[in-house]
């Protein structure tokens, strides 16, 4: 019994791989649409992200000038310059705030040094004139408080409205 072999012949586009320009097209627009709305999110949590540690770095300034105070046995001031969006911690350099973030001072009125300065005074025995500075940044915000009689500091994330 004879078996005959045959060869059969390559069809013409057997060995092209490829992807045809529809589906370039559809991979373009689906990258481009991805683009759209997951870098507006990255930067959106970077910005929240970077307020937080300002408000964090403003409450650290606060607990060191208390502890200036207690320890050296006489008032210490933390300075608020709202205008210039700058703060300056007793016996440390002034500091200032990220790019775009908002600044607010509340604080006693004999501690204000005109529309845009004010001071947040610490005392020996660890009070303070109490107060609040709040950082905010679009509809972010952070409030830094300062209890008067403990002379305690927190931070309050105030998240933003959907």
């Amino acid at each position: 019994m004879a078996t005959a072999l045959t060869t059969k012949a390559p069809a013409a586009d057997a060995g092209t791989h490829g992807f045809t320009l529809l589906e370039l097209l559809i991979a373009l627009a689906i990258a481009a649409l991805l683009f759209v709305f997951v870098v507006p999110a990255g930067s959106r949590q970077r910005d929240h992200a970077e307020l937080a540690n300002a408000a964090r770095a403003v409450a650290a300034g606060l607990r060191l000038t208390r502890l200036q105070a207690i320890n050296a046995g006489r008032s210490a001031v933390f300075a608020v310059d709202v205008g210039h969006a700058l703060y300056q911690p007793a016996g440390a350099a002034r500091a200032g705030l990220p790019r775009g973030v908002q600044l607010a001072l509340v604080t006693e009125r004999r501690e204000a040094r005109g529309a845009a300065v004010g001071d947040i005074r610490f005392f020996p025995d660890g009070s303070s004139t109490g107060g609040a500075v709040t950082l905010s940044r679009g509809s972010d915000r952070f409030e830094v408080l300062v209890n008067w009689l403990t002379g305690g500091v927190s931070v309050h994330e105030h998240a933003a409205q959907p």
